[in-house]
């Protein structure tokens, strides 16, 4: 039987300062003849986000965000492949999954400038269109990452194989703030996101600044997100499936603050629908 997934998101809050939007993933079933189907997805409540932001290598602070209501749209493709697993040894098999760039929307956010003087406005977009996997058997999904200074090191799989439905997409994100009133480009900041279905977790290591040593989900002190931080298979006939990530970047140059750090991790919690 084709298992059926879905899922996706990416949105980033850095108070008064950035915002990071997500993205979706989804699985078929052996009903779906069509040699593609496309599925139009929705972010539902519990679809959320935090982030810890350090500013000027200062004292790191936590930032909530709300992902639902984000949309787009998820093509399955009907034809499966195989693929060798490294982390198992095994062989897994799984249909191919494409996130439409264009077809992606999420709701900007507005905030006071810092020290005043207008209101910041912070957009996520997708770069491109994301690719990934929707596995039927054999996948191992889990992501763990470890954060420097200048890149990050990620592990996917953690040695055991993952349910039928099993989603990973990675997309590659661009958030964008500007001033309201005159339209002046203060960051435009693209990051690398790793969706799953599975469990994900980010550590930071020897970086200069408050992230040293900072962890997600662990050192999330608001409850906002599960621990561990794990997603749930996609199930197409069902309409669910839901998507966890994290994501980091280094001394980002904000003309509204300064130099930022910051790490977010996201959960969306999809609503599958076929077109």
């Amino acid at each position: 039987m084709k298992a059926r997934l879905l899922k996706m998101g990416v949105t980033l809050f850095l108070v008064a300062v950035l915002v990071v939007a997500g993205v979706l993933a989804s699985h078929p079933g052996k009903s779906e003849a069509a040699s593609k189907t496309i599925y139009n997805v929705v972010l539902q409540k519990g679809s959320t986000s935090l982030a810890l932001a350090s500013v000027n290598d200062g004292a790191s602070a936590p930032s909530l965000g709300k992902n639902d209501g984000i949309t787009f749209q998820m093509v399955i493709e009907g034809k499966a492949k195989t693929e060798k697993v490294k982390s198992t040894g095994g062989t897994a098999s799984y249909y191919p999954v494409t996130l439409i760039a264009k077809s992606y929307r999420a709701p900007s956010q507005e905030y006071p400038m810092v020290g005043g003087g207008g209101t910041a406005v912070s957009q996520g977009l997708m770069a491109g269109d994301a690719k990934g996997k929707l596995y039927i058997s054999g996948g191992d999904v889990d992501v763990s990452i470890v954060q420097g200074e200048k890149k990050q090191s990620i592990k996917i799989g953690d040695g055991k194989a993952d349910p039928e439905g099993s989603l990973f997409v990675t997309l590659n994100m661009k958030n964008t703030l500007i001033v309201k009133e005159t339209g002046k480009k203060l960051m435009d900041a693209p990051f690398l996101f790793y969706l799953t279905t599975a469990k994900s977790s980010l550590t930071v290591q020897n970086v200069k600044g408050g992230l040293n040593g900072k962890s997600l989900p662990d050192n999330d002190t608001t409850n906002t997100l599960p621990k561990p931080m794990v997603g749930e298979p996609v199930h197409l006939d069902a309409g669910t499936g839901t998507l966890v990530g994290a994501t980091g970047s280094m001394n980002i140059n904000n003309k509204m603050v300064g130099m930022l750090d910051y790490i977010v991790a996201q959960v969306w919690v999809m609503k599958i629908t076929k077109q």
